[in-house]
């Protein structure tokens, strides 16, 4: 029997055991964290953006907006031309938090109800992508937004990137199936 105040050297051992697999695992995984932070993507420069446009198939051609100099990408998806101006871009070269992707569609002739109602009708089907018209040019349109402030993974980026060519897909098809038969 032990007297008050003592304890088990026994006991200690384990507990010193235990208490340094822990400290080990513990300073592993803060290692780890410190990795993956270190892969995360919160801006974007003309040149990764391009890289990133590429890798999805998207033909970009890089331009650079006349009053800021930020990035902006001229792109084909498909057989739908489409543009990418980055925005709240800083530093030198410019890198950029937020990229808008967006396709504008000649009607070829004046707006109406049925465009309107079309478009509505997308807006409130689909998850990715927000279509519009633009009634004084004469268009109607889609667009994407892609957000990188606060970081996110180069697989989470690619997989966004790639997603726009299916929101040009889907708009197109739900324009021309709103306007069958009219």
């Amino acid at each position: 029997m032990m007297a008050a105040g003592m304890f088990s050297l026994r006991g200690a051992k384990v507990m010193t055991g235990i208490f340094l697999k822990t400290i080990l695992a513990a300073t592993a995984a803060f290692a780890l964290a410190g990795t993956a932070q270190a892969e995360n993507i919160g801006a974007v420069t003309a040149q990764e953006l391009e890289a990133a446009l590429s890798e999805a198939g998207l033909n970009p051609t890089m331009l650079a907006d006349a009053a800021s100099g930020a990035p902006v990408a001229n792109g084909r998806a498909g057989e739908f031309n489409f543009f990418v101006r980055a925005l709240d871009c800083s530093g030198t070269p410019l890198a950029c938090e937020t990229l808008l992707f967006f396709a504008n569609f000649d009607l070829g002739r004046t707006a109406t109800v049925s465009d309107f109602r079309v478009v509505d009708n997308f807006r409130d089907g689909q998850v990715f992508g927000r279509a519009y018209v633009l009634e004084k040019q004469d268009k109607v349109g889609v667009d994407y937004v892609v957000e990188l402030g606060g970081g996110v993974s180069k697989e989470h980026l690619s997989q966004n990137i790639s997603r726009w060519a299916d929101v040009i897909a889907a708009f197109v098809e739900k324009f021309q199936a709103g306007h069958e038969g009219s």
